[in-house]
């Protein structure tokens, strides 16, 4: 056997430190990226709650529960690696952890009700879009404007 042949058909994966970016300004842009797509899946839960009940098949029901689930899902995630970026620059504080903490808990347990009584799903998803907008344009500018003013230009 050559040592051609023992070689895997397709490129062995990247390692995760290949696939994230390295540098603040490209981890800024990430976290951005992730922001946007969290503020419009609220947005877009937000309309569809609006809509009565009797206008939707029980498939479109379906998907507003995975949606809400994936929304929980995806502000824990996207909180865990802004932190963690943001602790590598020096750039998270003990009170911007602690405002990510309860926000988690808050949707979790928020969640919890409002899968079974539909009355309170408006209200969560709500006060959740209001937290999110929020802490964006508040601890969060200022932890990432503070960030980029310590990395150094390339």
């Amino acid at each position: 056997m050559s040592p051609e042949s023992l070689a895997p058909p397709h490129p062995l994966p990247a390692t995760a430190a290949a696939v994230w970016p390295l540098q603040w300004p490209q981890r800024e842009g990430l976290l951005e990226r992730q922001h946007d797509r969290l503020e419009a899946l609220l947005d877009d839960l937000v309309d569809r709650h609006c809509l009565a009940d009797e206008e939707r098949s029980a498939l479109q029901l379906l998907a507003d529960r995975r949606d809400c689930l994936l929304l929980v899902r995806g502000l824990r995630l996207h909180l865990r690696l802004e932190e963690r970026w943001l602790a590598q620059c020096g750039c998270l504080c003990p009170g911007h952890r602690a405002a990510h903490c309860e926000a988690v808990a808050a949707a979790a347990a928020g969640w919890e009700v409002a899968e079974t009584l539909r009355a309170a799903r408006l209200p969560w998803l709500m006060e959740l879009q209001q937290w999110f907008h929020g802490h964006r344009h508040g601890p969060d500018a200022l932890a990432y404007a503070r960030a980029a003013a310590l990395t150094p230009s390339l």
